[in-house]
């Protein structure tokens, strides 16, 4: 009986291992190769060394490729808000070039692509082979934030937006969801699937605009169980400078200063506790940590190591993530795998991921008064949280592990593959795409 060729799928994804989104597609990747599949990587940026991992070249010598994908990002007018909110268009300067080294496969997976891979080049990968889009943000379906902060103007046509302080109806939110909107005409029905971490994601996409049309499937982020595990809490602790005494309060973010996560409501709501003696504050990520001044605080800056950040969550009695917005954060997931409860706002994909009772505590979203009361239980009651830490693993295991992940998205892709058979390759858009107006 001949062997049958192993299916061939690409992650695509602006990098493969910076930020959420990456390390959540790096994953599943790393994941589906070790379940037979014929996974590989295209990114335009490269953190990790992995063989499996296809650069896009836009310049022989590394250094100059690079550089110039840095050139290029500057100028796509990426916009940074004051409160750490971000602001991505739906075109690239790249255009249409990276298709040309796009490598074979049966199913193409795109992942966070808005740095890289311009959407008016979206039916032309279509017409190649069926495609799966993680929505890792709202970005795809939104008139250009990663998040909306609750506005909802994406499901008619944005504009005036309230991001941007715009009053113009046809603002550049208007323009961006009109193009998004006409380079997806052409996509039939059956060859786009998204894929939502969350509920409350598959929720959003199906009001929207853009994508209301294409079928959406809820499968959770999964992660390494073996490497996000408890540890010897106590060595780690004390390597870290705790004392066994200490209560230690963990907050982690890719930016600290990213208002959507809460780190400012955090900081209202640990004011009053830090009377206590033996509070401790710990935080991982990018940004200015001035206002973190006095023993009761431990920065650890942007940890890349897996370890290093396992050991972080081991080393806390629990993680607090007070987001106001979100989807299906890796960090939740991370602390849960290490027996580390969670406090947090009841908000996205947080509440699928956070039995609330059970392995941590959730309060409304924004209701800092409830969200001080969560802290202070799981600060006062230690039984509480060791209940909460056997199960908090357990949930982990029993939901979240990246076999599973893998197992859900090699049927989809099957699934595509059965229903692509035959279908004739559809027109493209040429390599060379004009900027929009």
């Amino acid at each position: 009986m001949p062997r049958l060729p192993m299916m061939r799928v690409v992650q695509i994804s602006a990098t493969d291992a910076k930020g959420g989104a990456a390390l959540a597609a790096n994953r599943l990747h790393r994941a589906l190769r070790t379940q037979g599949v014929a996974s590989t990587m295209f990114v335009a940026e490269t953190i990790w060394e992995d063989e499996n991992v296809r650069q896009f070249k836009i310049a022989s010598r590394p250094s100059l490729n690079h550089f110039l994908y840095r050139v290029a990002r500057r100028l796509q007018r990426r916009v940074s808000f004051p409160d750490g909110m971000l602001f991505t268009l739906d075109w690239t300067l790249l255009g249409g070039l990276p298709l040309r080294q796009l490598p074979p496969a049966d199913v193409l997976h795109l992942h966070w692509i808005a740095d890289f891979i311009d959407f008016r080049s979206l039916p032309r990968l279509a017409s190649r082979a069926p495609l799966v889009w993680t929505f890792h943000d709202m970005n795809a379906f939104t008139g250009g934030c990663h998040y909306d902060g609750g506005c909802g103007r994406f499901t008619d046509q944005c504009g005036a937006c309230p991001l941007m302080k715009s009053e113009d109806v046809r603002d550049v939110t208007s323009r961006v969801i009109r193009r998004k909107m006409l380079a997806l005409q052409s996509i039939p029905d059956s060859r786009l699937v998204v894929v939502a971490p969350s509920e409350w994601m598959a929720g959003e996409v199906r009001r929207s605009r853009i994508f209301g049309r294409f079928e959406t499937r809820v499968i959770p982020n999964g992660i390494d169980l073996d490497v996000y595990r408890p540890v010897d809490r106590a060595a780690v602790r004390q390597r870290l400078g705790f004392a066994p005494e200490d209560r230690v309060v963990l907050f982690v973010a890719e930016t600290l200063r990213d208002g959507r996560k809460g780190w400012a409501a955090l900081m209202q709501t640990l004011a009053p506790l830090l009377i206590q003696p033996r509070l401790r504050v710990l935080t991982i990520g990018n940004g200015d940590t001035s206002t973190m001044s006095g023993p009761q605080y431990r920065h650890l800056g942007r940890l890349v190591d897996p370890v290093a950040i396992r050991d972080a969550y081991n080393a806390a009695d629990f993680f607090v993530i007070p987001s106001f917005q979100d989807n299906f954060p890796n960090t939740v997931i991370e602390a849960l795998a290490c027996g580390t409860p969670v406090a947090g706002f009841a908000t996205g994909g947080i509440i699928d991921a956070v039995e609330e009772g059970e392995c941590g505590l959730l309060a409304p979203t924004g209701d800092i008064a409830g969200f001080t009361e969560c802290i202070r239980a799981l600060l006062d009651d230690d039984a509480l949280r060791r209940s909460m830490s056997v199960a908090a693993r357990a949930r982990a295991v029993a939901h979240y592990g990246t076999a599973r992940q893998a197992q859900a998205h090699r049927a989809l892709y099957e699934e595509l593959i059965e229903a692509g058979r035959g279908t004739p390759a559809r027109v493209g858009i040429p390599a060379s795409l004009p900027l929009p107006s």
